[in-house]
């Protein structure tokens, strides 16, 4: 008979096991948890209490796997050197993975962070919004899973355990399915997935004043692709919107379905009467349905056209 010892602290969601074979941990609430226990693997289960479903899925560290697998020869060495090469390629393609593995491997505790980090590079008030959101969330679920009553061993006690338990897991599901889905796009934004390839250099772009006119115009061309993609966003961002107070930066639209004659004026350079006509045209109309509605309705000349195309933007409304 043998020497044994096993010994578990908790605290929260968070959960320390020192026992003969070594320090494990744990993270999760009641329904979902992660655990990476002392000989490298790492578990994960989400249940719903009650109710008999339960889904586990099980990794090692290569490290692991290598010391328990059979000594190599020569050639699966060179097999494995190559596939860890891929691994790392693989890796190098795909920036921003640990976005969705944070979420998941905390069963949706930790969904706040990779939002900050978006928040932090992208520096957009709505990502800050989410961060709090999440933030928000994941309090309400530990604070839930402390007060289910639970035996001895862990498992929810009484009618109250099992329904406290069960809203647990489907709300730390719907953290995970929401994030994942919200951190999509997110991701290609912050780590310029979909941008293509480098345009080539302006001649004059070495010019500090030619280099922020380029600047500005690279960030109009982002501004209506955001806005085409999302017009909901650009409202709420008040793209185009000079006039109003905000915190995204348009590189210098102009809406010209909503944005009044002295803002029309100031953002394409042109005369103040010519955006009155603008205005005009728009009030009879109700809105414009492209660019080529405005020059022929306001009588604009083709290089006026020209000056107003580079700065113009037409939201639905």
């Amino acid at each position: 008979m043998g020497f044994s010892y096993r010994k578990s602290f908790k605290a929260g969601p968070f959960r320390v096991t020192a026992s003969k074979s070594g320090i494990s941990y744990s993270a999760g609430v009641k329904g979902v948890r992660v655990t990476k226990r002392a000989n490298g693997r790492v578990q994960t289960t989400i249940s719903a209490p009650g109710t008999g479903l339960r889904y586990t899925a099980s990794t090692t560290s290569s490290g692991k796997r290598q010391s328990l697998a059979a000594p190599a020869t020569a050639v699966n060495a060179a097999v494995t050197d190559t596939s860890a090469a891929d691994r790392r390629a693989r890796r190098k393609r795909r920036p921003g993975a640990w976005y969705f593995a944070i979420v998941l491997l905390s069963a949706g505790l930790f969904s706040a962070i990779p939002f900050a980090h978006a928040a932090a590079r992208l520096r957009r008030k709505d990502l800050r919004l989410r961060v709090g959101a999440y933030a928000a969330v994941a309090i309400v679920l530990a604070v839930l899973s402390s007060i289910t009553p639970q035996d001895a061993h862990g498992n929810p006690v009484g009618a109250a355990g099992h329904a406290l338990s069960t809203i647990v897991a489907v709300l730390a599901l719907a953290v995970m399915a929401t994030a994942c889905f919200q951190l999509v796009p997110l991701r290609r934004e912050v780590y310029g997935l979909e941008a293509g390839p480098t345009p080539p250099t302006h001649p004059a772009a070495a010019d500090p004043v030619v280099a922020a006119h380029l600047a500005a115009r690279a960030r109009r061309d982002e501004a209506r692709a955001l806005a085409q993609s999302d017009p909901v966003l650009a409202h709420d961002l008040r793209i185009g919107r000079p006039d109003l107070p905000r915190e995204y930066e348009d590189g210098g639209l102009i809406d010209l379905n909503s944005a009044p004659a002295h803002a029309i004026a100031a953002a394409c350079s042109i005369e103040p009467s010519l955006a009155e006509r603008i205005v005009a045209v728009r009030q009879e109309l109700g809105s414009f349905g492209s660019l080529d509605e405005v020059f022929v309705f306001a009588e604009v000349e083709q290089g006026t056209a020209a000056r107003i195309r580079d700065y113009a933007l037409l939201l639905p409304r």
